[in-house]
């Protein structure tokens, strides 16, 4: 374990530790309105283990991942062309740009209106606050990739844009590519379950807004956790994945060893 994941362990542990202490000790808050930490964790164990709790959180999981799987696509396509090429970014940046500020939970009660279900529209709703993180992300990625590899693939008759796209725009993208997926993905976490509280029925949003209106906070605390532990799943999972996958850059950030803008 290196320096910096023990200060983060014990930053952690201590944080619980001194909870515990003011809560279940000294009881300097009202447990009634935040529990102690071994309080909370007994409840997160009984949620995990009741059915109708895991379906509320297979179907929080479900529209993010769907959500996450649309904002990268579109969002990637979109952004590496943005940063290769300048009458794209011309033409389509002022556009994203003017949308981007606005609140995407916003636009939910027009975007259900649009859509036949609750579902469909969740999902969108997070897809496009999602796209907008891939999208940037993905256009610098693309304007940090030396010249030096567009001539030389030129050189070795590396002229089609499939071609361009395939082996030299989306590799040397992909570094930034996987931050921005580790941020969209927490943004469509967040959004789906901000969207839950809306328009659920279903899903942790909902069961949290539920839990909220009867008063059972051990289930809210419970469910925060989850959604929590989630979270640092995504990005840590993401991380790892990105460590592996990616081999030609040292940078933890997933920024490009050396890169120079175009």
């Amino acid at each position: 374990m290196n320096t910096d994941r023990l200060y983060q362990t014990l930053s952690i542990v201590t944080a619980v530790v001194a909870w515990q202490l003011a809560v279940g000790v000294f009881g300097v808050v009202d447990p009634g309105v935040l529990p102690p930490p071994a309080t909370i964790f007994q409840r997160t164990l009984e949620l995990l283990g009741e059915r109708s709790f895991l379906n509320h959180v297979s179907a929080t999981i479900e529209r993010t991942l769907l959500a996450s799987v649309l904002a990268t696509v579109f969002g990637v396509s979109v952004g590496v062309i943005m940063g290769w090429n300048d009458t794209a970014k011309a033409l389509l940046g002022p556009l994203f740009s003017a949308v981007y500020p606005i609140p995407v939970i916003a636009l939910l009660p027009l975007v259900v209106l649009v859509f036949s279900t609750d579902r469909s529209a969740l999902v969108f709703t997070a897809a496009l606050g999602g796209f907008f993180v891939v999208l940037w992300n993905a256009m610098n990625g693309a304007r940090q990739i030396r010249n030096i590899y567009f001539d030389v693939a030129a050189d070795n008759g590396a002229t089609s844009s499939i071609t361009i796209f395939r082996e030299i725009l989306l590799p040397g993208s992909l570094p930034a590519i996987f931050v921005g997926l580790r941020l969209a993905m927490n943004t469509a976490l967040l959004i789906v379950i901000s969207a839950e509280l809306l328009a659920g029925g279903r899903g942790l949003g909902y069961y949290l807004w539920v839990s909220y209106q009867t008063y059972s906070l051990g289930d809210v605390y419970g469910t925060l956790v989850v959604i929590a532990v989630i979270g640092v799943v995504i990005t840590y999972g993401l991380r790892w994945l990105g460590e592996r996958l990616i081999t030609w850059t040292p940078d933890e950030d997933g920024r490009p060893a050396e890169s120079t803008p175009r």
